[in-house]
């Protein structure tokens, strides 16, 4: 990277990231702190009002805005592939805004670039599905995005696959986080029936309102910790296949893989997981191609489904 490409990159990082310090943008471009220093002077003897001090990091004063961006092929690309991905998914308000903004960056483009950015996406596609106007999964999301933004508990009817489908549960929760798992939403947030943090999928949720209740999300909440198993409950389960569905296992595996065996027919996986029925619907989608081995518990629930399935054709 030049000192030019270098410069106009720093001018973002700091933006991007006020009260970053020298220390940081050094290991992120690769340099010393030195050059880091001599690179914020040429930044500030060229008009740019960046401040800082020792210990507290750099910034750029509020108001400042950056003139017109030139994008490379690849940015122009992956900022189109992302509005257009991450609009198919959301509800039209947010659909309406990604339009808005691949408007806004073709717009900017010239006209070469314009043409080679719109033969390659039609030749490249991100596609996890897209929400239908009107379905109830997307009503519930509008609420539930105004419920986060607007820091509001969400009461609504929630029906658990575990539970009567005819007299589901109501539910509240204080949303942190709303998240889009393989095109499926679902929100985190805190539970005051639960004392704890839960997940709730959309899809499930029926009823949804918006209450005055106001929360404020603590400042130690980190998404990423959402979604780490607790070890402590985990166990182990032992299953069977035939060597020749190892390939379409290893496609989509099984919750946590923690030791693998192979012989002349067969590989045995030890599956780390917190749900015994989880494990054993995922055993039975293979047919007679997989065992359940161990625990003796786990092999009687799926023997017990199986013979439940088996006597529906009697």
């Amino acid at each position: 990277m030049n000192r030019t490409d270098r410069l106009f990159a720093l001018l973002l990082e700091i933006q991007s990231h006020p009260r970053i310090t020298a220390g940081q943008l050094a290991s992120r471009f690769d340099v010393t702190k030195r050059t880091v220093y001599r690179d914020v002077l040429a930044l500030m003897e060229a008009g740019v009002p960046v401040a800082g001090k020792a210990g507290s990091g750099y910034a750029i004063e509020e108001g400042y805005f950056l003139p017109p961006v030139t994008f490379t092929r690849e940015e122009a690309l992956m900022l189109s592939l992302g509005v257009n991905a991450a609009g198919r998914q959301f509800d039209a308000h947010y659909r309406r805004a990604a339009r808005s903004a691949e408007a806004k960056i073709r717009s900017v483009l010239p006209p070469g670039l314009k043409k080679e950015i719109a033969y390659l996406l039609g030749s490249i596609n991100l596609y996890s599905g897209e929400q239908k106007a009107g379905s109830a999964v997307t009503e519930a999301l509008e609420k539930v995005r105004r419920a986060v933004i607007e820091g509001k508990r969400l009461v609504f009817r929630y029906y658990k696959r575990s539970g009567d489908p005819e007299r589901p549960m109501v539910r509240q929760v204080d949303p942190y986080l709303l998240a889009n798992f393989f095109g499926s939403w679902s929100v985190s947030g805190y539970d005051p029936l639960r004392k704890d943090i839960r997940m709730f999928r959309l899809d499930r949720m029926d009823g949804v309102m918006v209450s005055e209740m106001r929360f404020e999300r603590p400042k130690k909440f980190r998404p990423e910790l959402l979604y780490r198993d607790d070890p402590s409950q985990e166990k182990e389960y032992v299953v069977r296949i035939d060597r020749s569905l190892h390939r379409w296992v290893k496609e989509q595996p099984p919750y946590r893989i923690v030791r693998t065996r192979t012989d002349a027919k067969h590989v045995t996986l030890t599956i780390a997981s917190s749900s015994q029925a989880q494990v054993a619907a995922w055993t039975l989608r293979w047919g007679s191609g997989a065992e359940a081995v161990s625990p003796a518990s786990f092999r009687e629930a799926v023997r017990a489904t199986a013979a439940a399935i088996s006597r529906l054709y009697e």
